[in-house]
């Protein structure tokens, strides 16, 4: 019953250290858990190298893309952009597979963009022009990941700089020129609302303490935070597909959007496979399928507000609270329409009839609409029209339409044909702007809906391709092995009729070997209807937990010394456990009647309400004089390697319920394997 190990001649040296895939660790190998302090160092470190670099990596990818960029743009006309318009987007893809590489590091499911393959010649070299994704990547790069990149620099250096201060403020504090006013003294004249005290040295530096240590405490969530917003930002704008994890199979297989339903896993650039928790899985594709949206509605809602609220403060003589209110509204009311349309419209109409109300009384100013208004309303048709159906695009149209012409019916300050013009150029931008969001929508879900039909296909194409090759294994356990058993059983069924000289107890040998050929004949074809795909698969009968005493006796009549302890009374368990708990015991038997012949074993099922307890045990066959180790032993014997494939079965059998496994060996030498299975 003990593991057999699969092992090379390179790593069969390293052994006792080294783990194989398919070899449980020793039961008394306590799990490999983190605590708290633990996670908060692995965190800080891992969000670190993400901040610190990420800023000067997107300033020099910044320059550099602007730079190519420009000259491209300028140069077009004479020829040089074009050729240097395919270098930028490369240039750009190298900046956004470090980024996807740097989030893949941190533990982000992003996978590597499968780009076309380049042809040759200059066909090849202006192909890459074609691509939607290098535009993207471009756009990314140079456009919003250094914004977003100094955004969080600029708040993880102050914060932890500011900590840093704080608590050493007792040794440097006393340098500072003696008239500076201290910051708690500022702070108690305004609390007390009394005359400006010096409070002295020592409060000041105990007030910088306490604030430098709140800072330092808060550093970790704060950088945490930030990392977090980042990999959201790049996970929105860089992910191959709407679920930002895919496979370098499935874009080969034809899925232009690099769809994976799994949606937990990645494929990284050395093969391996990046997982995340559920709840970070669940906050970093939250707006992936969006994500182009969310980036753009946040950075035109920022840009608005940089510069309507000074616009509408300073040009319509607002007060500064009021302006910022209204661009806040607006810019607000861009983001919202990402995923909540009705709410979008009502802010978005809202902020367009207060600025309207508050506007009436200047004169010589665009009114009703101010221009960042009018620009506030553009991009809300746009991304209600591109994002949602032609009904909340309509309703917006209509409302805001309503709105213009009853502004022109209340009192204003400026003249009927000034307004009345404005009114005219803003609903027929607003309704242009509708007809290209509309027709930027229906080409959007017609190349969704393409990118489905080609996954969908492919799909299709490797299960038929599955189902070819699992019928040909089918046919071959059908033409061998199956045709083996029956002979088998044919064979040990008539030795008692063409055998006449054997005696009864051979004869009964041979009744059992043909029980248990006939056994293996029947759950061959079971699987062989499995493999085939049929649906009667299910149909024929599965052992049961109550058949484990047959099987303890079947055992037992091959010589093996078993000892079971078992329930008189019936086991009430739900069919899936009482099956994953027969295939242990029998699993388990089979690998002690191989592995330690002649080793006495003791099989143990308990249950009670909650849970099922299976043990399996074998002790140590007899040892050698030359204290050699034996395959009982729980010690490898590298002159008898296997496969291990038994154990492996196990423990996915048992994850598969919850349940928990231990496998290895026994403090006398022996071999156990303990499972804990939920009884429902």
């Amino acid at each position: 019953m003990n593991p057999t190990l699969e092992t090379s001649p390179t790593d069969a040296a390293t052994w006792p250290s080294t783990y194989s895939e398919t070899v449980p660790r020793p039961a008394d190998t306590p799990p490999i858990t983190r605590s708290w302090w633990s996670r908060m160092w692995h965190n800080l470190g891992r969000d670190s190298v993400l901040i610190l670099p990420g800023f000067f990596i997107s300033l020099i990818g910044f320059v550099a893309l602007i730079a190519l960029f420009s000259v491209s743009i300028a140069t077009i006309v004479i020829w040089i952009g074009a050729l240097l318009l395919p270098l930028t987007l490369y240039v750009a893809t190298g900046f956004a597979n470090l980024s996807r590489a740097r989030a893949r590091q941190w533990g982000a499911p992003i996978a590597e963009v499968v780009h076309r393959p380049r042809g040759r010649g200059i066909s090849g070299w202006f192909g890459v022009m074609a691509e939607g994704r290098r535009w993207l990547d471009l756009l990314f790069e140079m456009v919003f990941a250094l914004p977003i990149r100094l955004f969080t620099f600029s708040v993880v250096i102050p914060w932890f700089f500011g900590a840093l201060g704080g608590i050493t403020y007792f040794f440097w504090g006393r340098f500072l020129p003696y008239d500076n006013t201290d910051l708690i003294s500022l702070i108690a004249a305004w609390w007390n609302d009394t005359p400006l005290v010096d409070l002295g040295f020592g409060a000041e530096a105990t007030f910088q303490f306490i604030s430098g240590l709140i800072l330092l405490v808060t550093f970790p969530f704060v950088l945490h935070a930030m990392a977090r917003l980042e990999i959201a930002a790049i996970t929105a704008g860089l992910a191959p597909g709407h679920d930002g994890a895919t496979s370098a199979g499935k874009a080969r297989a034809g899925d232009a959007w690099g769809h994976d339903p799994m949606g937990a896993a990645s494929a990284t650039s050395s093969g391996s496979t990046v997982l995340v928790s559920p709840a970070a899985n669940s906050f970093l594709t939250r707006s992936a399928g969006e994500g182009w949206f969310w980036l753009m509605s946040i950075f035109v809602g920022v840009v608005l507000v940089a510069i309507g609220w000074p616009v509408t403060a300073v040009v319509y003589g607002m007060p500064a609270v009021v302006a910022m209110l209204l661009a806040l509204t607006s810019s607000g009311a861009l983001v919202l329409a990402v995923s909540k349309p009705i709410p979008a419209i009502v802010l978005g109409l809202v902020s367009s009839a207060a600025g309207i109300v508050l506007t009436a009384d200047v004169t010589g100013e665009v009114w009703p609409w101010a221009v960042t208004s009018i620009l506030a309303l553009l991009f809300l048709h746009l991304i209600i029209g591109m994002r949602h159906s032609w009904l909340h695009l309509v309703i917006l149209w209509s409302l805001s339409t309503v709105l213009g012409a009853l502004s022109l019916t209340m009192p204003h300050a400026g003249g009927l044909s000034g307004a009345l013009a404005n009114v005219i150029t803003t609903v027929s931008l607003t309704a242009g702007i509708s007809i290209v969001a509309v027709i930027g929508n229906l080409w959007i879900r017609g190349r969704t809906q393409l990118a489905t039909e080609r996954q969908l296909s492919a799909e299709q194409l490797a299960k038929r391709q599955e189902l070819e090759e699992r019928n040909r294994i089918a046919q071959e356990l059908h033409d061998v092995v199956a045709h083996s058993m029956s002979v088998i059983s044919v064979q040990a069924t008539t030795a008692r009729y063409r055998l006449p000289e054997l005696d009864t107890r051979s004869v009964d040998e041979f009744d059992s070997i043909a029980g248990s050929a006939r056994q293996a004949l029947n759950e061959m074809r079971g699987l062989l209807a499995i493999l085939r795909g049929g649906r009667d698969a299910d149909l024929a009968p599965q052992p049961m937990i109550d058949d484990i005493p047959d099987l303890v006796e079947a055992t037992r009549g091959s010589g093996a010394e078993v000892e079971l302890e078992f329930s008189a009374e019936p086991i009430e368990i739900n069919p899936t456990t009482g099956l994953t708990a027969f295939r242990l015991v029998q699993e388990a038997l089979s690998n002690a009647l191989r592995h330690a012949p002649g080793a006495p074993v003791r099989v143990s099922v308990r249950t009670d309400e909650w849970q099922l307890s299976v043990s399996v045990v074998n002790g140590v066959p007899g040892s050698t004089d030359s204290g050699t180790n034996h395959p009982g032993s729980g010690q490898p014997d590298e002159g008898h390697l296997g496969g291990g494939f038994g154990l492996k079965g196990m423990r996915e059998r048992v994850e598969a319920l919850d349940g928990t496994l231990q496998v290895g060996p026994t403090a006398e030498g022996g071999f156990e394997v303990k499972a804990t299975l939920p009884t429902s």
